[in-house]
């Protein structure tokens, strides 16, 4: 799911788009009753097709009929956080973690929606708890690293974010905000900032203004020396 909001790490706009997905198979038990199946099946292409209006009925129809699987209301809570019902999100994740309390995609939901509002250290709390249930999911990694970020840890937040792009290679915002992070270096390291931002775009990202104005500022600069724009491995 993306959803084109933006936070801030170090004093720089970074991305938290294409965070969110519909949970289609990591939940624990499957559903069996066929009214919620057809309403799930709905529901997921109402979302696909960008009606999230829709998608919130059907999912809220799912849900009267099966309450409390975890997985209908963690997909519930994803298209809540993306229509901006974040507390409403934030009480479905909760409840969904009160049935399968090691459910990742809960926990990244609960983290995102605590970066939405500010709650920096929730959200480093839980955005942990994202990565230690499930270590594979990118968008978890990318988001812890902006969690850190805001918390002044600049390595781990850059680890969390190359190993975003490790495990997605194509996740143009994981790029873009490791384009920003290392725009914010002392010095800028140029050349990093150059290729992430590129590849971001050729992923489909947006051009960022305000990042490019950075950038062409920093190459400018006197202050910036041969070694900032040395590339990374």
């Amino acid at each position: 799911m993306d959803s084109g909001r933006t936070c801030m790490l170090s004093g720089t706009v970074l991305a938290v788009i294409g965070a969110l997905s519909l949970i289609t198979s990591a939940l624990a038990a499957p559903i069996e009753d066929a009214r919620v199946q057809s309403l799930d099946a709905q529901a997921g292409k109402a979302f696909t097709s960008g009606n999230l209006a829709l998608a919130e009925q059907l999912y809220g129809q799912a849900l009267s009929l099966s309450p409390s699987s975890p997985r209908l209301l963690v997909n519930l809570a994803a298209v809540k956080t993306r229509r901006g019902k974040t507390m409403e999100s934030v009480e479905l994740a909760r409840k969904a973690l009160s049935s399968d309390w090691q459910n990742p995609q809960a926990w990244l939901l609960l983290g995102m929606n605590a970066l939405e509002t500010g709650k920096d250290d929730e959200a480093l709390a839980d955005l942990m708890q994202a990565t230690l249930r499930d270590n594979t999911n990118p968008r978890a990694h990318n988001y812890l690293g902006i969690a850190a970020g805001r918390k002044g840890w600049n390595e781990v937040s850059e680890k969390e974010l190359r190993r975003a792009i490790e495990l997605d290679p194509d996740y143009a915002d994981a790029n873009f905000n490791l384009a920003v992070f290392y725009l914010g270096r002392t010095p800028p390291l140029i050349e990093m900032v150059r290729r992430h931002y590129q590849r971001a775009l050729d992923l489909g990202a947006p051009h960022d203004a305000a990042l490019e104005a950075r950038l062409s500022k920093a190459v400018a600069s006197p202050a910036s020396s041969p070694s900032s724009s040395a590339a990374l491995p």
